[in-house]
């Protein structure tokens, strides 16, 4: 029999690839570890090993046998698996399976994106006011109606007064000495300057030769007259506001910012801002001025900046919405927002020790800064270059809390006072794979920066309506000045609040419903303290800026209409489109128009 090359090739690796797979199934060796890799075993006191889940690093058992939470194999625990009531072991295989992901802090100036309400206003500088220098009376008004525009020079009535005729004699009389006593003819001339007579009205006197009975007023600058407080035949007094001109070429954008935007505000920072009258176009300025001083009620503080307005596009009080790009002085350390678990007083990150063969991570409890972004500052607590986990920190915390470990819910370590919050129960395979699928989603939900924080749950967007129905019938009582039934509504929300809770939800969501429920708590409570219904209007207005944001935020089931008063510079949620004013029903009740609908 013929053997060809090609059948003695192909024999030949058959043949090695059988001696290949015996040596991976027998390894080789009779005397072969069944645990190999785990040459330094965690035993007993009594020297038994001691086994543990490569998914779940907090279970320990006595011997070989299923996992508890998940019904993964257990495997022999390593003595090289330092830990203590701050630090836990987790295998590459457990991290892989939980999608655990560090990233290093890092040192950088904090940049911020400051989104602030505004209205044009007038330039205060550059309004002009005609006064009547002396006493007279009104005649051939001009300019007769409010919003007209005018020239420098423009005539905008004329004026008798019998000191005028007085002061025009002695002109003339002063102009035949002149030659002869300069100074007295001096001094005539200056009191019409001082009267704010042009030079050419002053020689129009001497040319003629005569008193002239009624002298014109004429506009000192260009613009729009602002104010007119006069009529044909009126008597004025000396300092008499006459006409108010204002020069619109340049003018204020008045922003409100909040007291948490402070330490991003500073002057000279750029601000862009449209209007909703052309929302296609922006507007560039400079922040020039940042009051001193809070407003009381609206616990905000105002940013002025001066904008050119040449073509005259832009009115006194339009409406307009203006964004900062803000960027800090110094450099601070900062890490994701997702790798910070906030619990009020009590801000916690997980490290990696990246020092360690096998995966090792320690809680570290910090100081929060501002939230810049996606991104927290740290004031204490961190290193750069530490390596903190931004994915997954809230399964690492599950296993801290299961090991009786200091973690989010567990202040005292040790003690056996581990919270339910996180308990898995007695979980399966099936429902460890449902678990792990629903806690990945919420991670990648609360990560999606489109406005919406889509980490809730339908259960706590029900319970949060119940919240809202409270509010909005405190706002229809609010209408109609009803003290008790502001109370009622507004005792039923603090109530609801305090059923909801603060651990409701998980990653973005849950940091950011953590300062939600914070300020909700503060706002009814400033309301339910107040004696004074105009006292209770302000907390209410304070209480709406949160829930707006919330209900954006959380996609609340149902439909509310944000509203907006131009005049009181304020916002409110409502059931129904139809404006009715809870902050000025009896002056102003349907002041207001419908900024959107929210469904």
């Amino acid at each position: 029999m013929n053997i060809t090359k090609t059948q003695l090739l192909t024999g030949a690796g058959l043949l090695i690839t059988g001696l290949l797979l015996g040596w991976l199934i027998f390894g080789g060796s009779h005397d072969h570890d069944p645990h190999a890799g785990h040459d330094h075993e965690v035993t007993t006191e009594n020297g038994e090993e001691v086994w543990t889940c490569s998914m779940h690093p907090s279970v320990r058992e006595d011997g070989p046998g299923s996992c508890p939470i998940c019904g993964m194999d257990l495997i022999p625990a390593s003595s090289e698996e330092r830990e203590d009531d701050y630090s836990m072991v987790m295998t590459e295989a457990s991290m892989q399976l939980a999608n655990i992901q560090a990233t290093p802090v890092i040192r950088e100036r904090p940049k911020r994106e400051l989104h602030l309400p505004g209205r044009v206003e007038i330039d205060e500088r550059r309004i002009s006011y005609v006064t009547a220098h002396f006493a007279g009376r009104i005649q051939d008004v001009e300019i007769n109606f409010t919003g007209a525009p005018i020239r420098e020079g423009d005539v905008m009535a004329t004026i008798y007064s019998p000191e005028l005729v007085s002061a025009q004699r002695e002109l003339l009389e002063a102009v035949k000495v002149k030659d002869r006593n300069p100074g007295l003819y001096e001094s005539a001339v200056r009191k019409f300057r001082l009267w704010e007579f042009t030079d050419e009205q002053i020689q129009e006197i001497v040319d003629r030769g005569e008193v002239m009975r009624n002298m014109e007023i004429l506009s000192p600058v260009d613009g729009f007259v602002m104010k007119r407080n006069v009529v044909d035949e009126q008597h004025v007094t000396e300092g008499s506001v006459i006409y108010e001109v204002a020069n619109l070429d340049q003018l204020w954008v008045t922003f409100d910012a909040y007291e948490e935007d402070m330490g991003w505000l500073q002057e000279g920072s750029e601000i862009e801002f449209r209007s909703r009258s052309n929302p296609g176009s922006s507007y560039t300025a400079s922040v020039d001025y940042i009051d001193p001083t809070f407003n009381p009620q609206k616990r905000t503080i105002r940013v002025r900046a001066d904008v050119e307005n040449a073509d005259h596009t832009l009115r006194p009080e339009m409406i307009v919405r203006g964004v900062i790009q803000s960027e800090m002085q110094e450099e601070k350390l900062l890490v994701p927002a997702s790798a910070v678990l906030w619990t009020g007083p009590r801000s916690l990150v997980y490290v990696k020790d990246t020092s360690a063969d096998t995966p090792r991570f320690e809680v570290k409890e910090v100081e929060l800064g501002s939230r810049t972004g996606d991104y927290y500052i740290i004031e204490e607590g961190l290193e750069s270059g530490q390596e903190v986990v931004f994915n997954g920190a809230f399964r690492i915390d599950s296993e801290f809390q299961l090991a009786d470990r200091f973690s989010m819910m567990n202040r005292e370590p040790g003690t056996g006072a581990v919270p339910g919050g996180h308990d898995h129960g007695q979980m399966g395979g099936d429902d460890m794979d449902d678990h792990d699928e629903m806690e990945t989603q919420q991670e990648t939900d609360a990560h999606d920066h489109t406005g919406a924080i889509d980490g809730a749950t339908d259960d706590f967007r029900e319970d949060f309506k119940v919240l809202l129905t409270h509010y909005l019938d405190g706002k229809e009582a609010l209408f109609e000045s009803d003290m008790d039934g502001v109370s009622t509504a507004f005792q039923q929300a603090a109530e609801e609040l305090e059923s909801i809770g603060l651990h409701r939800m998980q990653g973005d969501a849950h940091m950011r419903w953590m300062e939600q429920y914070e300020a909700i708590e503060g706002h009814l409570n400033h309301i339910l303290e107040a004696e004074d219904m105009e006292v209770r209007r302000e907390g209410f207005a304070l209480l709406s800026h949160v829930l707006i944001e919330a209900v954006n935020n959380y996609g609340i089931p149902g439909m509310v209409y944000h509203q907006y008063c131009p005049m009181e510079d304020a916002n409110w949620l409502s059931r129904d489109e139809q404006i009715e004013n809870p902050y000025a029903p009896d002056t102003m009740p349907s002041c207001g128009e419908v900024i959107e609908r929210i469904e």
